[in-house]
């Protein structure tokens, strides 16, 4: 495995670690709005939009390493059949589209974090700004990125199967 490899393993790790905090703040804010709904007759102001924020932390934080072990799902029933030229083919081509696919968001995800920053849009309830949430989205791809582009390379030499 060369540095450009476990760095990005790292990365993704490193990321995986912020979903993980992500998720733990979620779940206790979860408790806590519950409870004091049900008991004190008193939720917390704005519990939905910071769950709603927490949830895309989650999610994208931790795509990347989800895709170092493998489990994301895959439909691979009709490819197992062809012979290892063409599955070789169709994975190359699927991974450069999702390389494709990864490099537009990251894109689009700066640009659009962007014009949130400058046109100040926050959440409906307690007015938290979502600009730093939209860059977070953005940067939380770039492992995911790097990850897809070792695999390309893995399948173009060949090592990937």
């Amino acid at each position: 495995m060369n540095t450009f490899e476990k760095f990005s393993i790292q990365m993704s790790n490193w990321f995986n670690w912020v979903a993980l905090a992500g998720l733990t703040v979620m779940l206790g804010l979860i408790t806590v709005d519950i409870v004091g709904t049900k008991i004190f007759k008193q939720p917390i102001p704005g519990a939905m939009d910071l769950t709603s924020l927490l949830g895309l932390v989650v999610i994208a934080f931790s795509v990347a390493q989800t895709q170092v072990m493998n489990r994301h799902i895959t439909v691979d029933f009709l490819t197992l059949r062809l012979p290892k030229h063409l599955r070789m083919l169709v994975r190359s081509i699927s991974t450069f589209l999702c390389l494709l696919f990864f490099i537009v968001i990251i894109w689009r995800a700066f640009l659009y974090a962007h014009d949130m920053h400058v046109l100040g849009d926050a959440s409906l309830t307690v007015k938290i700004p979502l600009a730093p949430f939209a860059y977070g989205l953005a940067i939380a791809f770039v492992p995911m990125l790097l990850i897809l582009l070792i695999k390309f390379y893995n399948i173009m030499k060949g090592v990937d199967e």
